[in-house]
């Protein structure tokens, strides 16, 4: 059996300043984010059991403002992959975009609690979860999201479907007040292109799809089915990512404030029926161990401007324990 200690030191400095405000406040975030981990896996690879704890201090609180235990089981196997228990959000295969899951959410709530299934091949791959949010009492409202992320290509053209089915029930005992049960699912289906020069170190990610809501609260049972065209552009030239995002269609996010938070999880910028983002980074440090990186994002509506900033540090410090039979 192997022991493997895994020490993640990183430190996390998002800001938001001097912004117009459109959808929601702007908020400064800054902290470190402290993450040891055990792996014990068997002898042949295939099965691990990690074990370990997420800490994040914030800038400005007296205490440990947010922690969160991760232990999970993880099977991998060739093609195949299997998580289960409470595992970091970073582990999926594809990062959901920002107009499903935003930074935000990743933030404050990096890990998912439930299971994962990936099969992954040269030609694509499909990715099935469920992340159990929260159980049902007398104070806490049932909470769990079911979702898809695949993607096939052929040679350079590629087809996908990501998304996923959010439910938010009610508290116990809260059937006969006014509270209500709210279901929402979002897709993203596209087709695109995915370019890669190795001699010029360039890739490019180009994707044309729709994003598609259908979204109800149960208190009048009517369907409100928002969608729209939505264009994602990554290129990636050396240390530098330019990511261009945009929307045109109906507003996403029927209940709008109401919902942010709880049962949408995608970027607000979206409840505008037209949304431009620019996102420009820049690797200052690119190391197996260390790697610092510099992020500047710009949102365009037809309410206004909206920028913020990223500074992100990570530090992997791990060391191997071997034991001999």
């Amino acid at each position: 059996m192997r022991i493997l200690p895994l020490l993640l030191l990183w430190l996390l400095a998002v800001s938001s300043l001097r912004a117009q405000h459109v959808y929601r406040s702007t908020v400064t975030h800054a902290g470190i984010r402290f993450t040891p981990k055990l792996d014990l896996s068997t002898a042949d690879n295939l099965h691990h059991i990690v074990g370990g704890y997420n800490f994040l201090y914030e800038y400005g609180e007296s205490e440990l403002s947010k922690g969160a235990i991760e232990v999970y089981y993880k099977f991998q196997k060739d093609k195949i992959r299997f998580l289960f228990g409470s595992f970091p959000r970073a582990l999926m295969h594809e990062e959901m975009p920002d107009y499903l899951i935003c930074d935000s959410i990743r933030y404050f709530r990096p890990e998912m609690t439930g299971f994962d299934f990936l099969y992954a091949s040269d030609n694509g791959h499909i990715e099935v979860f469920c992340d159990w949010i929260q159980k049902r009492s007398e104070t806490e409202r049932e909470q769990f999201m079911a979702g898809l992320s695949s993607r096939y290509q052929i040679k350079k053209f590629q087809m996908g479907l990501e998304g996923y089915l959010y439910h938010y029930a009610l508290e116990e005992g809260a059937e006969g007040l006014k509270h209500s049960i709210h279901e929402v699912i979002t897709a993203h289906p596209y087709v695109g292109l995915l370019l890669l020069k190795q001699d010029w170190y360039l890739l490019a990610d180009l994707r044309l799809g729709a994003l598609i809501q259908m979204d109800r609260d149960r208190s009048d049972m009517k369907w409100h089915t928002p969608a729209g065209f939505i264009a994602d552009a990554d290129i990636r030239w050396r240390r530098f990512t330019l990511h261009e995002t945009f929307y045109a269609g109906n507003r996403q996010q029927y209940f709008g404030r109401e919902g942010w938070g709880l049962y949408y999880w995608g970027d607000t910028f979206t409840q505008s029926h037209w949304y431009n983002r620019t996102d420009v980074a820049y690797d200052i440090i690119r190391h197996k161990n260390v790697s610092l990186a510099a992020r500047l994002a710009f949102n365009f509506t037809d309410k206004g401007m909206q920028w913020h900033q990223m500074l992100t540090l990570r530090c992997n410090l791990g060391v191997g324990l071997y034991s001999r039979r």
